[in-house]
């Protein structure tokens, strides 16, 4: 891997934690530098690592000596600000933030080709399911004209507890907080708005298009109960968050959507519980290909962050190129409901499917 690869860490919560752990347990491959963290004074107790040094100021940061900063406190800002602080400081950026990504990830890479520096995001998708690198690497050499997936971990944390347990939303969520999948407010991740971010993202990369993640519809989760998941389960079915994307190229028009809907028992999506992730992304030669894995908790973004800092240590030199991306295509947004009373999913324009796993309705 070469010489040893200087890391700052901004943000030491669930998952900038479990990345100091990642960190400082590879001392030969990586070094440790800095831990910013407005709780510095407080924190700095539980990791014992001498030579690191921990900070309330970006400056500090930006003046010391890491090739890395990894980002990991979330929200837009002050994170889009310090991400491209740290490129223009000359440093390459890991971020976990699918908000900065989704609103600011054409610019910010952009800024980081301009600045022959790397901006690597795998964990602000998938956690540990490797979705950006699949489509940025696996995939690149087709055309990629739909992806459906389950987005979200903490919400099929959620949906799936209580499938298996019939209980309540207030209980799983109660359990999926216990266990380091949710956080105290779980609203974007239950309504969609996580995943619907995640999906915009994935649009550019796959489709090479520039989405508001405000524009994609989404309908919430968490109205659904323990008695909707029985229903569908005598049905044949599980209900699980599903974002969808596909883009006819012919009529430039792109349909999105995430909304929680009933796909068949024997699904790669209903077989995904607890905080797994799942994907299957159609190619106009590669048909479907599917992918999963973890996709909540500190320990499963940890394997993204780190994954992306070891593709930087190859080969710090490297240049990614920034998409081209354009918004020259039309939005369309399926009408449909789902009514929870008598668990009816309408798909007025729209009926999903794929070759081995059709999302049929459950009526």
């Amino acid at each position: 891997m070469g010489s040893c690869c200087r890391v700052a860490l901004l943000g030491f919560g669930t998952v900038g934690s479990a990345v100091a752990r990642r960190l400082t347990s590879r001392p030969g491959d990586f070094q440790l530098t800095h831990i910013l963290d407005r709780g510095a004074d407080r924190k700095r107790s539980a990791l014992p690592a001498p030579g690191v040094a921990w900070t309330t100021g970006m400056d500090e940061v930006l003046r010391g000596d890491a090739h890395v900063v990894v980002e990991a406190i979330g929200g837009i800002e002050p994170a889009a600000g310090w991400i491209r602080a740290a490129l223009l400081a000359g440093k390459s950026v890991v971020t976990a933030n699918k908000q900065v990504m989704a609103r600011h990830g054409a610019s910010l890479l952009t800024l980081a080709a301009r600045q022959g520096r790397q901006l690597r995001f795998e964990a602000a998708v998938g956690g540990a399911m490797p979705i950006v690198r699949a489509l940025g690497d696996g995939l690149a050499g087709d055309r990629i004209t739909r992806i459906v997936a389950i987005l979200n971990g903490t919400t099929n944390a959620v949906l799936s507890c209580m499938e298996a347990s019939g209980c309540s939303l207030h209980d799983a969520l109660a359990d999926a907080r216990a266990r380091g999948l949710a956080e105290s407010d779980p609203s974007a991740d239950l309504d969609g708005d996580d995943a619907a971010a995640k999906l915009a993202i994935l649009c550019a990369l796959a489709f090479g298009l520039r989405v508001d993640p405000s524009q994609i519809d989404t309908r919430s989760s968490a109205d659904i109960t323990a008695h909707d998941l029985a229903r569908a389960r005598a049905a044949g079915g599980a209900i699980r968050q599903i974002a969808h994307a596909e883009y006819d190229r012919d009529t430039a028009t792109l349909t999105a959507w995430v909304a929680p809907i009933v796909v068949p028992r024997g699904s790669i999506f209903a077989s995904a519980t607890g905080a797994q992730n799942a994907a299957l992304i159609t190619g106009e030669h590669s048909g479907e290909t599917g992918i999963f894995g973890t996709g909540a908790g500190g320990d499963a973004t940890a394997v993204a962050i780190m994954s992306d800092l070891a593709a930087i240590a190859r080969d710090r030199a490297a240049i990614v190129p920034a998409p081209v991306l354009t918004s020259d295509f039309v939005l369309q947004t399926s009408d449909f409901e789902l009514q929870t009373s008598d668990f009816r999913l309408q798909t007025s324009n729209f009926r999903l499917r794929t070759s081995d796993f059709p999302l049929a309705e459950v009526v």
